[in-house]
């Protein structure tokens, strides 16, 4: 049974020449099962069963292996398995019990009591996990009938103390997060040619052009270009960082205006409607804002309806990557109603049964294309982003009469 992670490596004998063996001290030996994970902080000499040094194989140092048993020869020393018939001594490694695993993990109610690890056995401490609160987990055990979590270094909670989620989303939906989503793409990206969004719209609003369509076009990259010839910069009509605070426009708002993700209105006690009215209540912040094309940031700007819709879902545990709100500026994408039109996670249901939540489709009358996305607040009413600005409208009108799709999110 071969419990390596890593090969180890074969050297000469001559460089143990002055090492001895150990082969007389076996008959105190105590075996005990210590499954986990030691890493080697040093180069490690080999032994086996007895304690006997293997001449000819070292473990290289930072490299982690399984250990099986933990063995205990008086006046030999301490060793962890890593091979059938292969040890290390217990000083030169670092012993980590349990798997590997990667989580979030909640306290209950009531809080959790933190453990730790210390001769082989879970020991309570006089700490506690405050109430609700989440936990990213890098290792678990199951011991005395329990499933453990390592959230600290040895600081373990058991599944007495945890919490599950009250709503969760069954596979083949989007999955509840209960914890903040966080901005998966590099914020801070420049303007360029097709590039839509806010900073677009204010770069277009500096050089006196209409934002009916606020794109990265070619009259803009023509402006950018001669007022950065006229200002000593580099004439490359693309708008990075240097060109943007030479401008005026502000710093900060460089990479606060691509990062806004909106705050998570939801946590683990929530209900299927509590996430709904999440989705609803993050897009109400917008009412009364333009509609941007490509815009999909926070509610001190305008948006369009799938940056609206993007947001919303933020707001509600909702994460629809690829969907994402940089990914929404850029060029190509900013018709992002048609890849949440396509998503296998938003599942269609029959105009007749559409609730408040869920998604209303429509296809343009000219292409047969899906060019718009609303949500639906019920009384059939949607809140939507449409030329020009943020609010609430029947869910049909002379402009957005074909329904192509209710689309439901919660299950």
């Amino acid at each position: 049974m071969n419990k390596k992670l890593f090969s180890s490596i074969v050297i000469g004998a001559s460089l143990f020449s002055s090492l001895t063996f150990n082969s007389n001290n076996t008959q105190a030996k105590t075996v005990t099962p210590k499954p986990g994970i030691v890493t080697i902080f040093r180069l490690a000499h080999l032994y086996d069963d007895d304690g006997n040094l293997i001449s000819d194989r070292v473990l290289l140092a930072n490299t982690p292996w399984r250990s099986g048993d933990y063995i205990q020869i008086p006046n030999v020393g301490n060793f962890y398995q890593v091979s059938t018939h292969e040890f290390v001594k217990e000083e030169d490694v670092n012993f980590q019990h349990g798997q590997a695993a990667k989580g979030v993990v909640w306290a209950g109610n009531n809080g959790a009591i933190e453990y730790s690890y210390i001769n082989n056995q879970y020991q309570a401490t006089a700490n506690k996990l405050a109430p609700n609160s989440a936990w990213q987990y890098s290792y678990t055990d199951n011991a005395k009938g329990k499933t453990w979590y390592q959230v600290a270094n040895n600081t373990w909670i058991n599944s007495d103390d945890v919490a599950t989620p009250k709503y969760t989303n069954p596979d083949g939906w989007y999955p509840i997060h209960n914890t903040q989503i966080s901005q998966q793409q590099k914020a801070g990206y420049d303007l360029y040619n097709g590039v839509e969004g806010i900073k677009v719209y204010k770069v277009r609003q500096f050089f006196g052009f209409s934002n009916a369509h606020t794109i990265y076009d070619s009259n803009v990259i023509s402006r950018v270009r001669n007022w950065q010839a006229n200002h000593g910069l580099p004439a490359t009509g693309i708008v990075d960082y240097n060109t943007w605070t030479h401008m005026g426009f502000r710093d900060k708002d460089w990479y606060d205006i691509d990062s806004y993700v909106a705050p998570l209105r939801t946590n683990i006690n929530s209900t299927r409607n509590d996430h709904i009215e999440a989705m609803i209540a993050q897009a109400k912040e917008y009412l009364g804002k333009p509609w941007i094309s490509g815009a999909a940031s926070s509610p001190a700007y305008g948006v369009d309806c799938s940056g609206l819709v993007t947001q919303a879902l933020y707001a509600s545990g909702i994460d629809p990557q690829p969907t994402s709100n940089i990914q929404h500026a850029q060029p190509g994408n900013e018709w992002n109603c048609q890849r949440l039109y396509s998503s296998p996670y938003v599942h269609s249901v029959a105009y007749s049964q559409r609730l408040r939540g869920d998604l209303i489709f429509y296809q343009s009358p000219y292409d047969s294309s899906i060019w718009h996305v609303g949500i639906y607040l019920g009384n059939n009413e949607v809140l939507d982003s449409w030329p020009n600005s943020v609010a609430v409208r029947p869910i049909t009108n002379s402009q957005r009469n074909i329904v192509a799709k209710v689309g439901r999110i919660f299950y």
